[in-house]
């Protein structure tokens, strides 16, 4: 019930498409060495899945298109390196490489036969297969699962950004440490992807081998109304009409960075709902999760949350549905001429300089039912275990979130809509840009 089928004028096959035109045009244009200030990749939401992806081309001769599914919290990206995947720049990194020991959360083990029959076939020719191999276990943080794999390296594209609007020239990075892993390791995926794109804090993870900020635009449409953008390098980011870099609308706060993980942690001081604070003891703990679709919270956070909201939400006359829709516990009816921005506002106090994260009705409401129910999209996630948010998918569609490895800042906007804008569009090809260089 969450998901919409894909509009007939413009389906899955039409989106990456769109995708694959892009890469050809820019591919076109030029591939150069040098590597300019931001690039940037399209970002694409799951409608079935709710989950959020991008599409990289890899390896040389041959170089192959493949879809990753977009995370903050794996140490490193892994993919599939068997079905269709070969290039004369992949390399395999030996059990006894220097590389083999920058994994931290992992540990590095022999595998003396490598771990999948189709390498009995191919032998260490076949990516993914090696004779003395740097064998550590993904996890798949949607299904919860572990498999074998291997870590190896390969050339990347990706497109630069040269004015903060437009798709410039293709740019070939350097090797990029990954890991190789079968099919089975997908369950739960998009039906397209064929890897796992890590964000993370980690030495391995794709911003610290390419540069140390990145952003995420993360889209709220799955149909025909564009992409979002994942921005590797720092901004300025526009999103037109609004003619600002949309960085200028960001709070700032500090991460913490004690935790034994990868992820991205920081204090929710106080949460607000139309102005009126809950009852919290301590500051909240709190972290980004773009597997995570729908902000979950510890029972003693979301009990007083959702009793505060259901008593603003009366007030302003939203109305209660007579079922809700799993997994959430509160739904309303849509009343003709209602808009988002008659939603109570949420505001989470962040860090110790009062910035604010201000949670709008676009994400704090999801519609669930074509004949007019829409559903609080915050859901329990227990009582066991440290008070802590999971800021999830949903709740950072249409804002900018930027994070900067270096400084270890978390910088976010709220939702761009207020600014008449949001984070799914197509962007141009600054063709002429890479003419003239």
């Amino acid at each position: 019930m969450l998901s919409k089928k894909m509009n007939n004028k413009c389906d899955r096959r039409h989106l990456l498409f769109i995708i694959f035109f892009l890469s050809a045009a820019s591919a076109a244009v030029a591939t150069r060495p040098s590597k300019p200030h931001t690039l940037i990749q399209t970002v694409i939401k799951d409608p079935i899945t709710n989950l959020y992806f991008t599409s990289i081309d890899i390896g040389t001769n041959i170089t192959v298109s493949l879809s990753f599914v977009i995370d903050l919290s794996q140490p490193y990206t892994w993919l599939d390196c068997f079905s269709g995947y070969s290039s004369s720049s992949y390399t395999p990194i030996d059990f006894d490489s220097p590389k083999c020991k920058l994994i931290n959360l992992t540990s590095p083990f022999n595998l003396p036969t490598p771990d999948w029959l189709v390498c009995s076939d191919f032998g260490a020719d076949q990516p993914g297969c090696s004779d003395h191999p740097c064998g550590i276990n993904p996890y798949n943080p949607v299904d919860n699962t572990s498999r074998a794999g291997s870590l190896s390296e390969d050339v990347m594209f990706f497109y630069s950004i040269p004015d903060g609007l437009s798709f410039g020239s293709r740019f070939q990075s350097p090797p990029v440490i990954f890991a190789c892993v079968g099919r089975r390791s997908f369950e739960g995926f998009p039906r397209e992807a064929q890897g796992l794109l890590s964000l993370s804090r980690n030495t391995l993870s794709l911003p610290s081998q390419l540069s140390p900020k990145f952003a995420l635009c993360l889209p709220s449409r799955t149909e025909d109304s564009g992409f979002g953008d994942l921005f590797i390098g720092g901004g300025p980011y526009f999103f037109p009409p609004l003619r600002d870099d949309a960085s200028r609308l960001c709070t700032t706060v500090s991460l913490i960075t004690d935790k034994a993980s990868d992820e991205y942690f920081f204090e929710v001081e106080s949460i607000e709902i139309d102005g009126k604070a809950l009852p919290l003891r301590n500051a909240i703990l709190s972290k980004l999760s773009t597997v995570t679709p729908f902000t979950v919270m510890h029972r003693s956070i979301y009990e007083h949350f959702v009793k505060e909201f259901r008593a603003k939400a009366k007030g302003k006359k939203m109305v209660d549905a007579e079922t809700v829709v799993a997994p959430f516990e509160v739904c309303y009816n849509v009343k003709n001429g209602f808009k988002m921005e008659d939603v109570p506002v949420i505001d989470l106090t962040v860090g110790t300089g009062g910035g604010r994260w201000r949670i709008y009705g676009w994400n704090s409401m999801v519609v669930v039912k074509k004949n007019g129910v829409m559903c609080f999209a915050f859901v329990e996630g227990g009582g066991d275990g440290e008070e802590m948010v999971v800021i999830g998918g949903y709740q950072m569609e249409d804002n900018l979130v930027e994070i900067d490895l270096q400084s270890l800042k978390l910088s976010f906007t709220s939702n761009l809509r207020r600014h008449n804008t949001s984070c799914s569009r197509f962007r141009p090809v600054a063709i002429d840009w890479c003419l003239k260089k």
